[in-house]
């Protein structure tokens, strides 16, 4: 894997075109990117603007609506309050039936509105719109109470939430300064506004920019919410000095951002409720904000992705062709530069001319065939070369095979035996001429090869195996002759004395029988052993140069040879020969005799054969003789044959001017056929 990569590197710091690509592909790649990046950021950015923008709105709507609702409940109080402070309400006492009717039809039309009720100087509750209410229940230590208290010159106050006592649902007060006619403080008139009132205004709205909605007192209070919030009521839950004024009043409304550790960053739009001291919160988290953003992003991600997996994918692409071309262009040169060396090297002069005559070809064996510099030769006409070197006649020859080869069609392939002149002197060439089209250019080549050094070598070894073969004959003939004395000395001699030294072992033995019974044994042993010495001698003389063949002839020697091999195989032999024989003693009975023996002994080994054809035949001035077996046979094409004792047949039936010939096949046997003409039984006898 590194050795691949550092090969790759290497191809492509020496490769200006794969450089070039790889950088166009980053750049596309980079462009790609950033746009991709910069246009995400673009619509990330507008659709948190969006986001803002809408809670932003939904605040103001929002503040409008907390205002028109407090406006109703401070409306029903100010009419209240005016009935008990006008000349009639002063005269009627707060925890009088009138007060409780009074309060009950101001509460009637308000659904915000939980009850009504007055809280006299001394702080306990007097009167209420609600039947159920507790009289004289101590307001001393209630929040919207001690407010008025501590403030003597304020006339309305709105409190924090908080549980209500009669039925512990949570509770927020509206409250207002009651006075008599002399302005002295009389008592409050508070109104209980039930919380859920705004939980349910605010879930009813179900917007899906937003995801918090509040109602705050100035300072961060929790007010009112959706029903998530309850737990929060009364808490300070917003830190709004950067929307309030030095002088405690509300701007025109605001916008914050903020962390949550677990729920990420929230944005917050700030209103405030006019003419009162509360203020409406309307919040969005930015996870939310980014649904709408992400489902436009993930496809323009997922195609961006696309896209540059398609550029790399281009890109590898061409990269690989780039760098297959290249590394092409380097073995088209490579193979290029050694074709021109093999050109230039071999031993046949090589000349290519184009359609024009001009030669473009002319190798270093040229050189040395024509006796001219390829420097010279190049560029030249064929027929102005051909002119310079060669006498007119085989000038005129050579441009006629050259002017064949441009007028015929591509493929020629032409071989002839010229001559050519060098030095005055004229030598046979052999002539090869080819054509073929080169990037449309019609080019003819002819290859030149000297044959006098070829004639010379050819006549050499024709003189030298006619040298083996006189060699080999004289050496047969030695041999043969060598055999034959050996046979019959073998024959002769040590057979007459093997004869002599067993009569004598006889007459012993027959002395000795009445005498020396044991020793009688002994000489009898001896007479035995001497006669299979005998049958020794005997079988190795015939082996060796069968005397027969000399006294009677190839047909007497067949036969007595033959009927030994039956005897010693029990493989059947059909022999079948001429009234005619062959010459007695002479070479060609000899060489017969002998590829017969050699072909019978091979039968016995390999061939598994269960019978021997053989025929001699004479005719048509020559000698045929056949061996045919129906053994198992082999198969020619892959086992050839040339065994010593084949080779010594071959060269015998060579030697006398003949021809030997071996069939065979694993299915029908081997067939062996020896055909040595008439002359040579009377050159060689």
């Amino acid at each position: 894997m590194a050795s691949a990569l550092n090969q790759l590197q290497e191809s492509v710091r020496h490769s200006a075109s794969v450089r070039a690509v790889l950088m166009l592909a980053t750049v596309m790649i980079l462009a790609l990117t950033v746009a991709s990046v910069a246009l995400l950021a673009d619509l990330r950015h507008r659709e948190l603007e969006q986001a803002k923008a809408e809670i932003v709105s939904l605040s103001k709507i929002l503040s409008e609506q907390t205002t028109r609702t407090i406006d109703g409940v401070s409306l029903a109080m100010r009419g209240a309050r005016e009935r008990l402070s006008d000349e009639l309400g002063h005269s009627i006492e707060l925890d009088s039936l009138l007060v409780h009717l009074l309060l009950k039809s101001r509460v009637g039309g308000l659904p915000q509105v939980k009850s009504m009720f007055v809280v006299d100087a001394e702080g306990f509750g007097v009167n209420s719109s609600r039947p159920d209410f507790i009289r004289r229940l101590s307001m001393l230590d209630r929040e919207f109470y001690r407010f008025f208290v501590d403030n003597e010159h304020e006339d309305f106050y709105i409190s924090h939430p908080e549980k209500a006592r009669v039925d512990g649902q949570w509770t927020y007060y509206i409250a207002m300064r009651l006075v008599d006619q002399s302005g002295k403080f009389r008592g409050l008139l508070v109104s209980a506004i039930r919380i859920g009132y705004f939980e349910s205004l605010y879930e009813s709205i179900g917007a899906d920019f937003v995801n918090r909605i509040q109602l705050l007192t100035l300072d961060g209070g929790l007010l009112a919410g959706t029903s998530r919030d309850q737990e929060q009521l009364g808490k300070t839950v917003a830190d709004l000095k950067q929307i309030i004024h030095s002088n405690g009043q509300a701007m025109a409304g605001g916008m914050s951002a903020h962390d949550h550790p677990e729920e990420g960053r929230w944005y917050t739009a700030y209103r405030p409720v006019s003419t009162y001291p509360l203020i409406v919160s309307a919040a969005v988290r930015e996870e939310e904000a980014l649904r709408s953003w992400r489902r436009i992003a993930f496809p323009i991600t997922l195609g961006v992705l696309v896209i540059i997996l398609f550029i790399l994918t281009i890109t590898f692409l061409m990269v690989r062709n780039l760098l297959k071309k290249e590394q092409l262009e380097i073995d088209l040169r490579i193979s290029d530069q050694q074709l021109r060396l093999m050109v230039q090297t071999v031993r046949d002069a090589i000349v290519t001319a184009d359609i024009t005559g001009k030669i473009i070809l002319f190798n270093v064996a040229a050189e040395h065939l024509f006796g001219v510099k390829a420097s010279e030769a190049l560029g030249q006409k064929i027929g102005d070369f051909l002119a310079q070197c060669q006498p007119k006649a085989l000038e005129q020859s050579l441009m006629r095979y050259f002017e064949e080869g441009w007028q015929s069609p591509t493929g020629l392939a032409l071989l002839s035996l010229i001559t050519l002149s060098r030095n005055g002197h004229d030598f046979p060439v052999e002539l090869g001429l080819s054509t073929t089209t080169f990037r449309g250019n019609l080019l003819v080549t002819a290859v030149f090869r000297d044959l006098s050094e070829r004639r010379q070598a050819e006549l050499e070894l024709m003189e030298k195996n006619r040298q083996l073969q006189e060699l080999s004959a004289s050496i047969q003939n030695v041999r043969e002759r060598e055999r034959a004395r050996i046979s019959r000395e073998l024959h002769d001699e040590l057979g007459q004395s093997l004869t002599g030294m067993r009569m004598e072992v006889s007459w012993l033995g027959s002395r000795l029988k009445n005498l020396e019974p044991t020793l009688s044994q002994k000489a009898l042993a001896i007479k035995d052993l001497i006669d299979h010495t005998i049958a020794s001698v005997r079988r190795i003389s015939s082996e060796l140069r069968p005397l027969v063949l000399d006294d009677l002839g190839f047909a007497a020697a067949a036969n007595w040879y033959v009927d030994q091999f039956s005897k010693r195989t029990g493989l059947p032999v059909t022999l079948d020969l001429p009234e005619e024989d062959p010459q007695i003693g002479g070479a060609l009975a000899t060489a017969l005799f002998r590829i017969l023996q050699e072909s019978l002994t091979n039968i016995a080994r390999h061939a598994q054969a269960s019978a021997v054809n053989i025929t001699l035949t004479h005719q048509s001035g020559a000698w045929l003789m056949t061996i045919q077996d129906n053994g198992l046979g082999f198969d020619t094409t892959t086992q050839r044959g040339h065994g010593i004792g084949l080779i010594g047949m071959r060269e015998r039936a060579q030697i006398l001017g003949g021809t030997f010939s071996l069939s065979s096949s694993p299915t029908s046997g081997t067939r062996i056929e020896v055909r040595v003409p008439e002359e040579h039984e009377e050159s060689h006898g």
